[in-house]
């Protein structure tokens, strides 16, 4: 199990500590921000105005880092500013960050990345695709790998980055595909009293909203597996593409 996973990072070459880093920051910054959930989310609360300011911003440069997940902080958007407006943002910070990732990573990474998905042929398939010249196929495969909840957000701006996708694609495709898990994270947080979860009724809401998410997303994610292996089945039979 070990081996399977550490061969595809050990043939990223010097790629492979940018590919860990994308997997994992994110993990450990919400971890962290959790920890400082109910103090963050009431400030950002009672500051209304320049709180939304702060998150936009503050979220922004953080995701686009890699610093954190945009899941957690859809809760807390949510929770501190209502469903139409936490929404509104976290789109906002999930295109901007988006975009701040895939620029940075563009400049760090080379040409690996296609050897290392000539090693295996339905990564070679996706990537042959990702970079065809009709737009809205490339646009349908990203949307469809942000669909499924296995590909973390970073890792992907990272590998969208790494294969040179089209920034144009790359950026409709992300928001489509990010808009329903990011819609069921901020509802989750909207439908929240309090963000220390000491009422009853707020854990229920919160577990229940989070197994419906995961519910759906491995539904999504099922379906958009399935679509994306027929988008690639053609590259993957003819060479030429």
């Amino acid at each position: 199990m070990v081996k399977r996973v550490w061969k595809p990072i050990k043939d990223l070459g010097h790629l492979g500590p940018m590919a860990l880093l994308t997997t994992f920051m994110p993990i450990i910054g919400s971890l962290l921000l959790i920890t400082f959930l109910e103090p963050i989310g009431q400030w950002l609360r009672e500051n209304w105005g320049s709180g939304a300011i702060v998150y936009l911003f503050g979220t922004l440069l953080l995701c686009g880092l890699a610093l954190l997940p945009t899941n957690v902080i859809g809760i807390v958007g949510g929770w501190a500013f209502s469903f139409e407006l936490g929404i509104l943002i976290l789109m906002l910070v999930v295109v901007g960050s988006a975009l701040i990732s895939f620029k940075i990573n563009s400049r760090i990474s080379g040409d690996r990345l296609p050897d290392v998905a000539g090693k295996h042929p339905r990564a070679e398939a996706i990537y042959r695709s990702l970079l065809g010249e009709n737009f809205w196929r490339t646009t349908l495969i990203i949307f469809l790998i942000r669909l499924s909840v296995v590909m973390p957000f970073a890792f992907t701006n990272f590998l969208m980055a790494s294969a040179k996708v089209p920034l144009r694609s790359f950026l409709l495709g992300t928001a489509a595909g990010m808009l329903p898990r990011s819609s069921a994270m901020v509802l989750v947080g909207a439908g929240l009293s309090e963000l220390t979860l000491e009422n009853t009724g707020d854990s229920y809401v919160l577990i229940m909203g989070i197994a419906a998410t995961i519910f759906s997303a491995v539904v999504i994610a099922a379906i958009s597996r399935r679509a994306l292996a027929r988008l690639t089945l053609d590259t993957l039979a003819d060479p030429t593409n």
